[in-house]
């Protein structure tokens, strides 16, 4: 049984090419899915905000964040769990242990083993905690700014108020945006990278990754220079940082790397047995 599953996951020749589309083809997919959720969710705070200030003239960012977090960690959190079968189904489908579904699946399994995804996923959500907290004080500061302008401009509560809805209605749609490509594609990366790492100690097999990046001018420069880099499933990738030096980073988008490798990345990763042929 062990003998027919290697021989199901060679793989032969792997294209770098398809690799990163198909990739990249779920991870907008994904985003899709969630971005609508954010932009609502956005609006809804700033709306919020804006007619208790005009209600009550008060505001305060500390409560005002707090109130956002709570919302904002079951959406991303529900949205993680939806990246990780979905990427889980991908790689299935890839080495042939699943026919292609027109629905998610539910249980996440790999290679016949079932996975304890609700602790995979907690596992992970808990690394992203404090950055989620961020965005969500980040966003009170904002409205905060907006206050005190309209202060300083002798504008009524109900302009201020205004203000703030009208700020929010465009600033929503971009941090959405921001929010759902990086989360996206941050789980994903973390997704893929535990698959993988499931079949090579499962079945005790020695396995390479390579690093791939996206060549336009929207890439950073240490990403580009990190393209095709490749190194054996347990070792890191060694990027540099414009203020940490060398770091090493196990997937696109690791913690280890800081938030300066990890917001917009675009990157993936092409994971390989030592007995298949990575092309361009």
């Amino acid at each position: 049984m062990i003998l027919k599953q290697l021989r199901t996951f060679l793989r032969g020749r792997i294209r770098v090419s398809t690799e990163k589309r198909r990739h990249q083809a779920l991870q907008k997919n994904l985003e899709r899915q969630i971005n609508s959720r954010m932009t609502s969710l956005i609006r809804k705070f700033a709306n919020t905000q804006a007619f208790l200030y005009e209600q009550f003239g008060i505001y305060e960012a500390g409560p005002a964040a707090k109130s956002l977090t709570e919302e904002l960690y079951p959406v991303i959190n529900s949205h993680y769990r939806r990246v990780f079968l979905a990427v889980f189904q991908l790689n299935n489908e890839t080495y042939g242990r699943e026919q292609k579904q027109d629905d998610p699946i539910e249980e996440a399994v790999i290679f016949g083993r079932s996975i304890d995804l609700e602790r995979l996923v907690a596992q992970y959500f808990t690394t992203r905690q404090v950055i989620l907290s961020g965005i969500s004080s980040r966003m009170a500061r904002q409205i905060s700014r907006v206050i005190e302008t309209g202060r300083l401009d002798n504008l009524t509560l109900p302009q201020i108020a205004k203000k703030i809805t009208s700020t929010f209605a465009t600033v929503s749609k971009s941090r959405a945006a921001l929010i759902a490509r990086t989360e996206t594609h941050n789980a994903a990366s973390f997704a893929h990278h535990a698959y993988h790492d499931e079949v090579r100690t499962g079945l005790g097999m020695k396995m390479y990754k390579t690093w791939v990046s996206t060549a336009d001018a929207r890439t950073r420069s240490e990403h580009r220079a990190a393209n095709g880099q490749t190194v054996e499933m347990d070792e890191p990738f060694v990027l540099n940082h414009p203020k940490l030096g060398k770091v090493e980073m196990q997937y696109p988008s690791d913690p280890a790397g800081g938030v300066y490798h990890s917001v917009n990345c675009r990157c993936v990763v092409v994971y390989a047995d030592e007995k298949d042929v990575v092309i361009d």
